[in-house]
């Protein structure tokens, strides 16, 4: 149901903003850059527990920094035609994206969970 409503949502404003279309796809453009980035370098902590802080500060400074870099060199440029359409853009593409990383990563948690099999009945398990 979810995807249907992000997909139903997502046409429905590309239908609305067809007047602005510039401004909507350099909003799309950004969101999936920043989040994508910013979620690779947070998912980088599953693998090194150790420094789980520092790469959640890198991910959210990265992710702030294209943000920035990437709307200063947007409006500076005068490619925008619509703030509020970029604006609008932006904000539904970053949830879609969370969105789409986080189901995709319990995905693969699940994935490697069922690929787990008992030990001799003693609570241990073990990958197949």
């Amino acid at each position: 149901m979810k995807k249907v409503t992000f997909t139903l949502i997502a046409i429905m404003m590309a239908v609305l903003f067809t007047e602005h279309v510039h401004s909507f796809v350099i909003g799309f453009s950004l969101a999936m850059i920043a989040v994508t980035i910013g979620y690779y370098i947070a998912y980088q902590a599953i693998l090194k527990p150790q420094y789980t802080m520092s790469f959640l500060v890198l991910a959210v400074v990265s992710k702030l920094s294209i943000t920035v870099v990437g709307i200063i060199g947007v409006f500076s440029s005068n490619i925008i035609h619509s703030p509020i359409t970029f604006l609008v853009a932006y904000v539904l593409f970053s949830v879609l994206m969370t969105y789409l990383a986080s189901t995709y990563r319990s995905l693969q948690r699940d994935k490697k969970e069922n690929k787990q099999q008992e030990f001799l009945h003693t609570g241990l398990y073990k990958a197949i």
